[in-house]
């Protein structure tokens, strides 16, 4: 009898410890699935930096392009693009600055991914033809300027479509997105008042750059870009275009010409030179340079240092 007890109690031991054992992987499965951030991918570095802002800890954030590269002319492997099937969040810029996306959307085409389209948070500036443009490739870059992370006013509107979309994808992490959200918009609106009160004096209002890459910038500050080269930062001007901007930079008395970090630099210094004008750097903040990452810089640093640049050049 005591032996035939003795049985029954370890029996119940052992089923006790089974079913605590199967709770406790229950409880992880649990748990990792709460714990589960979303995944998201960004066209290139801009967007990087506004979801990893937004999203905080609570996302896992990828990038297609890699920084340091300059995405006009780049184009992502089919690996990488298929890479993209695990997105739970894809955001790009639009306006045709990404020229490979429909392969993209084919391979989403069905799947629960959530697009975020920054082009169409904001009202595009439409491009239009240059000097050089009538028999250039250029077209294939489309009819807008898609430039218009540059405009950090633009952002603003660009963040809270982010923050809503991953409210949507992820709505228990909603307050975390809300909040996040709010520091960054405040973070915004400092810059946008840094180029606002910084530009206020200014005595010249235009700027030789040396590709079409602040049109939204100048409009918000009230400033007239003047471009060595096209949309692209590879397209050559030709000789009567260079003989032409060294006479505008005569006439209106300019003393800068403003390159930007991953834009070919031959034709603006040769510009440079003939004009006898300062060499700047204006950041367009496509992608950070290695030595950037390794300062610590980010899109709102760096915008800090083109308010910088800007009132050296245009206050005096």
């Amino acid at each position: 009898m005591k032996s035939n007890i003795l049985k029954m109690i370890t029996f119940l031991i052992i089923i006790f410890l089974l079913l605590s054992g199967c709770n406790k992987n229950a409880m992880r499965v649990i748990e990792n699935k709460e714990e589960k951030r979303l995944d998201v991918y960004a066209s290139f570095y801009p967007y990087y930096d506004f979801a990893k802002r937004i999203g905080g800890d609570s996302v896992n954030v990828h990038i297609i392009i890699p920084s340091g590269t300059e995405p006009h002319s780049f184009e992502p492997s089919a690996k990488v693009v298929a890479q993209l099937e695990q997105a739970d969040v894809f955001i790009y810029n639009g306006a045709y600055m990404e020229p490979w996306i429909d392969k993209v959307f084919n391979l989403l085409e069905g799947k629960d991914t959530y697009l975020v389209d920054a082009g169409k948070s904001v009202e595009l500036i439409s491009y239009g033809k240059g000097p050089d443009d009538e028999n250039s490739s250029e077209h294939h870059h489309g009819e807008y300027d898609p430039h218009i992370w540059v405009d950090p006013v633009n952002v603003i509107y660009i963040s809270e479509k982010i923050k809503d979309t991953f409210i949507s994808a992820d709505n228990k992490n909603k307050d975390i997105y809300e909040e996040n959200f709010s520091v960054f918009r405040e973070e915004l609106q400092n810059l946008d008042t840094a180029f606002r009160e910084g530009l206020k004096d200014a005595v010249k209002r235009k700027i030789i750059v040396s590709h079409s890459a602040f049109g939204y910038l100048a409009k918000r500050y009230n400033l007239e870009q003047i471009a060595v080269a096209g949309i692209s930062p590879h397209a050559e001007p030709s000789p009567k275009r260079l003989a032409e901007l060294v006479k505008v930079a005569r006439d209106n008395n300019m003393d800068h010409i403003f390159l930007e970090a991953l834009a070919s630099v031959k034709t603006a210094e040769v510009l440079a030179e003939e004009a006898n004008l300062e060499v700047l750097t204006l950041y367009i903040v496509e992608g950070l340079t290695t030595e950037q990452q390794n300062e610590g810089e980010d899109y709102i640093s760096l915008m800090y240092k083109n308010v910088e640049t800007l009132k050296k050049a245009l206050v005096k």
